[in-house]
């Protein structure tokens, strides 16, 4: 039997701008969606967010590393591939899960390192990112 951490990582991997429809099979109507740039309600809200994305950066693709669950709480390791100003754009990140009992998802929070992942690929922020972590760093 598939676990819902599973199934939605399934989903998750196979995340496309044509799949995004689908993506109701997985959450609940009022789920909750964070990012490191977006903090939403609603599954409506999630699909724009994730549409908004294919229109902005192309094909993205989610390599999912490893997937665990504990009660209701899932945790994806991924890897998102695709470009940033031209350029090949590759990092991992992790995602926390929530499932209700029917194996939907109530709750997806993006954990990833937006300061160096993404941030310091521009001039003059990234410039400045990249001395902030120079002068704290061991």
């Amino acid at each position: 039997m598939t676990s819902a951490v599973e199934r939605y990582a399934q989903f998750m991997g196979s995340l496309s701008k044509e799949t995004l429809p689908v993506i109701t099979q997985y959450v609940v109507k009022d789920v909750l969606f964070r990012d490191p740039f977006n903090e939403v309600v609603g599954v409506d809200k999630m699909q724009k967010i994730f549409a908004h994305m294919y229109e902005t950066m192309g094909e993205v693709r989610f390599e999912i590393l490893h997937c665990a669950m504990d009660g209701a709480t899932g945790l994806l390791h991924w890897r998102m591939a695709s470009t940033l100003r031209g350029q090949p754009w590759e990092f991992d990140g992790m995602t926390k899960v929530e499932f209700n009992e029917e194996g939907l998802a109530v709750s997806h929070v993006d954990h990833w390192d937006a300061a160096r992942e993404f941030y310091e690929h521009f001039p003059v922020i990234g410039w400045s990112l990249k001395a902030i972590r120079g002068k704290i760093a061991l």
